[in-house]
This record gives structure tokens, sequence and C-alpha cells, in this order.
């Protein structure tokens, strides 16, 4: 075991660290490996075992600055379990075993830190893993405030969204101006071939030719306005998708590791049940990113106003010849009426929201072959089913 660093080395360092001990994880994982299991996924499939474990990690020293990041006044404070001192890493606690398990060195995550005023800081955590048995006993976690640095980009964020609000606001108006010029004159051409048409046939002798030469040409001012509609149509419609076969568990986490921060803002933890020898899907890779992060990106805006805990998952199973991916939150749910209409264009369920995120998701879908529905109950959360194809 490598020398313990004197506490006056560790106060020197001009960033929190904390000494800490994850020895049991480490018996654990090793003797799921001699078991002949694959820690990740049999730790995945058991949230008690995962919280289990997390009550085993202890905090066991720290330095000055970690004193001056949570705001105690003593280091006796923040020594004991770790479950009890941060809370909020139970979130990122399966993300560190994985990365154990698969032999990483390095690993730098978000995580959410208590202060002594009753505030939460956003933090950087930093650790080199260990290789050997016996360093599980001693890790050095630095932990770096970002709170302020992510205030900022929140902020530049929002300003970039309101512009873009702005942006597409403006575009909506020219382009309902556009078609309601485009429109309105087929239309008022159809019914003033509609009212002669109706004058022709109440004369006291109708005059069916004159009639029908109407009929004729309101039928064709239809038409017209039909173009109208389709020329829109292409106008406005997505890039043809350009389906490949895709290894779904990879698209899966992909989607996960770009939803991490909303997950995060939102106190939601996230879990990936992914059924073994899944066959590959045909999609877009594009379009499949697209929709798993709008799907995942909602789960977590649902359950943010719970109390905790607040899950999202994410299960993948094979399923008719492909595979369904399905999203689920233990959220609110969605009232009968409005799951009727989650999927229709400018329909939001979400205050100042587009109503657009969905429509452009299941139409992605339907393009790659697959379908996209909604099921839930209120009070007991949603769940978005995607299923796609398997690749040839």
């Amino acid at each position: 075991m490598p020398p313990q660093m004197p506490p006056d080395m560790l106060d020197q360092a001009g960033i929190s660290v904390w000494e800490e001990d994850w020895s049991e994880v480490g018996q654990a994982i090793a003797a799921l490996r001699a078991a002949g299991l694959e820690p990740v996924e049999h730790l995945s499939t058991a949230p008690g075992l995962m919280e289990a474990l997390h009550a085993t990690v202890r905090i066991t020293r720290v330095n000055q600055a970690a004193l001056h990041l949570t705001g105690a006044a003593e280091a006796r404070r923040l020594t004991g379990p770790l479950a009890e001192i941060v809370p909020a890493s139970i979130s990122t606690f399966p993300v560190w075993v994985a990365a154990m398990a698969r032999g990483e060195r390095f690993l730098r995550v978000e995580s959410h830190l208590p202060h002594a005023d009753g505030t939460l800081r956003d933090c950087l955590v930093m650790v080199r893993l260990p290789s050997r048995p016996e360093d599980y006993a001693r890790l050095l976690v630095c932990v770096a405030d970002i709170t302020d640095y992510k205030a900022d980009q929140a902020r530049l964020a929002e300003a970039e969204r309101e512009s873009h609000r702005a942006f597409r606001a403006s575009a909506v108006g020219m382009l309902t101006a556009a078609i309601a010029h485009e429109v309105n004159n087929p239309l008022a051409a159809v019914v003033t071939n509609a009212e002669a048409a109706l004058r022709w046939l109440r004369r006291a002798t109708p005059d069916l030719a004159e009639a029908e030469a109407a009929i004729t040409a309101l039928i064709q001012d239809s038409l017209r306005a039909r173009d109208v509609v389709d020329r829109t149509r292409l106008l406005l419609a997505r890039n043809a998708a350009r389906p490949a076969a895709l290894e779904a568990r990879a698209a899966a986490e992909d989607a996960l590791r770009l939803v991490e921060h909303d997950l995060r803002v939102a106190g939601a933890t996230a879990a990936l049940h992914a059924a073994p020898d899944l066959p590959a899907v045909r999609a877009d890779p594009v379009h499949l990113q697209q929709i798993l992060t709008n799907l995942l990106r909602n789960a977590a805006q649902a359950v943010e106003g719970n109390a905790l805990p607040r899950h999202v998952a994410l299960h993948l199973a094979p399923h008719r010849g492909g595979v369904l991916m399905r999203v689920a939150d233990n959220g609110p749910g969605i009232a009968p009426e409005r799951l009727a209409r989650v999927f229709e264009p400018f329909f939001s369920t979400k205050a100042g929201g587009l109503g657009i995120g969905l429509a452009i998701c299941r139409a992605c879908a339907e393009s790659n072959g697959g379908r996209l529905w909604a099921t839930s109950t209120e009070g007991a959360g949603a769940t978005f089913h995607l299923l796609l194809p398997a690749a040839p």
C-alpha cells in the first residue's frame, strides 16, 4: 500500500481533495468477475445492490480547500459515509463503478455538492482510478467548483435559445403570410366558381353547360390550392433519411451521455436496460440520436418537479423483427386528452414549448421505417416507445 500523503501536503493543494475508501466496491467487482459475471451488466440489473455498494464508500480525509468549498467548520463534518455527506453522488455512482469495472484509469464527471448554507454547488469531480486491489482503500478525489461557470453558460444558452425562438417566430410568421397569400387566390376563385355554378343551376331553365364549366374551373382552382400546400411541404421537408446498420446499445449510451447535464439538473438518475444479443437496427444515425435525446430530455423535464427519487429508464429489447426502445419516467404522466395530441405539430404540454420536438421525432421514426407512440398513466409517469426495424 502506498504511503499516506501528509496532511500538510494536501492542504497546500489549490483544489479540494477528498481521500475516499472504495475497498468494498473493488472487492465486489473482483467477486463478480471470479463468479464469471460481467460486473456492469449484473449491477445495472440490481439497483438495490448498487445502492448497498454506494453505502459502503467512506470519506476518510479532506483538505482545507474542501472545507472552503463546502463551508464546513471542521474536517470531521466531511468524513464518514459518502452517501450521507454527498447524497447526490448516487446519481454518478453507477458511472464510477462502470469505469472501475472496465479498467479505466481516469474519470471525470459532474456532480452536486451540498454547501453549509443549504445550496448545492455544481462541481467537476476528477480521480485517477486504481490499477491494484489494495489501492481502492485510498482514492484521492479532486473536486473543482464550477457553479459560477455553469451559471454563465446557462445564461448564454438561454440567450441563444431566446434568439432562436425569436427567429423561428419570425420565420413562422413570414411563412404563414406567404402561404395565406398563395392559397387565398385559388380559394377565392373556388368560392366564385361555386357560386356561379349554383346560379346557373337555380335558373328557371338551368344552364347545365355553364354550370359544368364553373364546376370544372372550381376543380382546377382546388388543385391549384393543393399544389401550393404540396410545394410548402416539400420546402419544409427534412433531409431524406440515410439509414445504416447501427448498434442499438451504443446509440443509447451516446444519447445518455448527451443528456447527462439535463438529467443532473433535474436531479434524476438514468438507467439503461439492454437485453443481450440485440440485433443491429437500420436507421439514420442523426435521426436516431435526435429522437433519443429529445425523448430523454423530455423525461428529465417531466420528473424535475417530483419528490425524490426521480428515475428515467431506457429499455432496449428485440421486438417483432426489430428493436423496441422505451424511454420511461416516473413523472406525473400525461392526461388522456393531451396524450392523444402530443405528436401534433405546435401542440406542447410545456409552458413556452414550441410543440415541434415530438412531431419531428415521429416524422424521423417513420422516415426510417419505424414507429413512435406514447403511453401514460396519470400520476405514474409516461413511456415513449420507438420501434425500429432490424438491419438486414
